[in-house]
């Protein structure tokens, strides 16, 4: 339970804040919980958590007043807050999403369906309930509704200063800091001075951030990924329409009035993502890209992306493409050889089935690359194809298979990626254009998402003619935008939507905290001086997930990750238990640190026996 802070003695308490307390601030606190009850760490701990909304353990992503139209990219069966290591989790009754669902009889409950963010939400909330009602007795959890906004040195330790929701600034004492601060790292929580009415810059919460889009207008959306969509689904379903599915298993829209007029997507690529099914990733290996291979490659650090790296992505891709396409036609491609023994099946494949189309990387990743405009009708057909291929899966669609493997390759380039290990070219190429790919093809929207946007299309509601190479001009201050394409095509829109995440760039950082934080010499940014220069726009870490300062000083006392760890290592998934884990080091080096204090605490006191 939550107790009062003056219910312990504040002369012996340990105080610890996590500052952002969505999935990664739940997951610390779970595993801090769990390791204080393990180590029989008897200290009074005060654990001070800091959210921007009500929204404990589920943050702005997944919050439970959302639209139930918005659901998960992530399968249910990914999704678990309570981990199967050691120490266990300190509650005894700890069901992962599906037995969480399957408790309260909801339809889709299997591994492979994919659930609303509300719903997710309120899974983490109730977890985040569960923990705090089984805390030990000398845990005390105290929550705060507001924004962190500076970090000092004090005499107690770190004066943590936090504006509350009723605008109340306060400061509280600390002696370890967490920092899971999600998306807000890299976009600041106040909103410009000359914010125009009519041009949103982040959706979050949509029922909220869109409401000012009026019925019978037109919008333009900037992005075309897992945003977008929930930008589109929020100005439609979200407002009462209806997706009905017809005989073909596709749907046909029921407009309620309360949409639109149009929405135009553009995108830097102007490609929608790859839709999927939910089906666990299989368990062939890997023939190129392997840990065997990762070893001689690591000894090469910093690495060269293009030369080193994605020759052995490519062979993958082609690997997985051809395994699946030869079962189609009844053929075996035999694993475990070089990578010219299996061109040479290719090749007598290719003579017996001369109808087949070869392999084509480029075709697969983006089919429309030497095209300086991409057709209404072009992305349409794009987009049937994408839901064909889905619906066969990895097991008949060579696509599918090929597209898929960089989720596998993901965890051992996550290796290769952090901390440098690419050079300074190699890195900026990266960030700026095969993370965006490989999101886009790896980590697409659920197939029944990726239908609704066609069905909108076919109704009139989405246009995708200014979908790549446009230009976007104001009008004026609180007027209309032109969107202006290719041989001067041009349109007016009332609204602008930008459905892009914040990410680290190399801008420096936006956000007041981090501001403070840099300025107060806590963290420095990260550069990448290999071979030549690369500021990735993210906070130096060592492998503990603690800032290096200019002078090459760890602060043991501040710990990140998750979001803000991004650029100094590779896919944070904001639900991943395992993926860059700093929070199991941290609670550790938290208990650590407290052990030591009781020796020192026992010394003194066995030295005034003495004396």
């Amino acid at each position: 339970m939550v107790r009062g802070i003056d219910e312990m003695n504040d002369e012996h308490i340990y105080k610890i804040a996590i500052v952002g307390f969505g999935p990664k601030g739940l997951y610390g606190l779970e595993r801090l919980t769990a390791f204080l009850k393990d180590r029989a760490i008897s200290k009074n701990v005060e654990v001070h958590i800091f959210n921007s909304t009500s929204f404990f353990g589920a943050g702005d992503v997944y919050r439970t007043d959302q639209p139930h139209c918005l659901i998960m990219n992530y399968a249910n069966g990914n999704i678990n807050v309570w981990p199967k290591q050691l120490p266990k989790p300190i509650p005894n009754h700890t069901p992962d999403f599906v037995a969480w669902l399957k408790e309260r009889n909801v339809k889709k409950s299997s591994t492979t369906d994919f659930a609303p963010r509300a719903m997710v939400g309120t899974y983490l909330n109730e977890c985040y309930h569960n923990l705090i009602s089984h805390l030990p007795v000398n845990v005390n959890v105290v929550p705060h509704i507001g924004w962190v906004v500076n970090v000092e040195n004090s005499k107690q330790g770190f004066a943590l200063y936090y504006t509350n929701e009723k605008k109340q600034e306060s400061t509280i004492a600390v002696d370890q800091i967490l920092f899971t601060t999600g998306h807000i790292t890299y976009k600041s929580h106040i909103a410009p001075k000359r914010a125009s009415r009519n041009n949103i810059g982040f959706i979050y919460p949509t029922d909220k951030k869109l409401v000012v889009v009026a019925p019978g207008t037109s919008v333009a959306i900037k992005g075309m990924g897992l945003t977008c969509i929930d930008a589109v689904l929020a100005l439609t379903e979200g407002r009462g329409g209806n997706f009905i599915k017809n005989a073909d298993n596709f749907f046909n829209y029921v407009a309620s009035g309360q949409e639109p007029k149009q929405m135009h997507l553009f995108s830097r690529s102007g490609l929608p993502m790859v839709p999927r099914d939910g089906t666990p990733l299989d368990d062939k290996p890997l023939q190129f890209f392997t840990e065997k291979a990762l070893i001689k490659i690591k000894a090469r650090r910093p690495i060269n992306f293009n030369e080193t790296l994605l020759p052995l992505i490519k062979k993958e891709f082609y690997w997985a493409y051809y395994h699946t396409l030869f079962q189609q036609y009844g053929w075996e491609l035999k694993g475990g050889l070089d990578f010219e023994k299996i061109r040479a099946q290719v090749v007598q494949f290719h003579k017996q089935f001369r109808d087949v189309a070869y392999f084509s990387w480029q075709r697969i990743v983006n089919p429309f690359a030497e095209k300086r405009n991409i057709t209404n009708g072009e992305l349409r057909e794009y987009i049937q194809f994408l839901i064909h291929e889905a619906e066969l899966g990895a097991d008949k669609s060579p696509f599918i298979a090929a597209v898929s493997t960089w989720r596998k390759i993901s965890p051992l380039f996550n290796e290769l990626y952090s901390y440098g290990g690419l050079d300074a070219a190699s890195h900026k190429e990266f960030d700026t254009y095969y993370f965006g790919l490989f999101n886009r093809l790896s980590y697409g929207p659920p197939l029944e998402n990726m239908k609704k946007i066609l069905a909108l299309h076919t109704s009139g509601l989405l246009n995708f003619s200014f979908a790549k190479s446009v230009t976007v001009v104001k009008d004026n201050d609180d007027g209309e935008w032109s969107l202006i394409g290719e041989k001067r095509k041009e349109t007016k829109v009332q609204f602008l939507i930008n459905a892009t995440i914040p990410r680290a760039g190399q801008q420096g950082f936006k956000n007041e905290l981090y501001q403070n934080l840099e300025k107060n010499k806590y963290i420095t940014p990260f550069i990448n001086s290999s071979s030549s220069t690369y500021h990735p726009g993210c906070i130096a870490l060592n492998k503990n997930g603690n800032p290096v300062n200019e002078y090459g000083e760890v602060n043991k006392a501040f710990t990140f990750y998750g979001t803000p760890t991004e650029g100094i290592t590779y896919d944070n998934d904001t639900l991943s238990r395992t993926r860059n884990d700093f929070a199991t080091i941290w609670a550790k080096n938290i208990c650590k640190d407290l052990q030591k204090k009781n020796r020192r605490i026992a010394h003194y006191e066995r030295e005034e026996q003495v004396l």
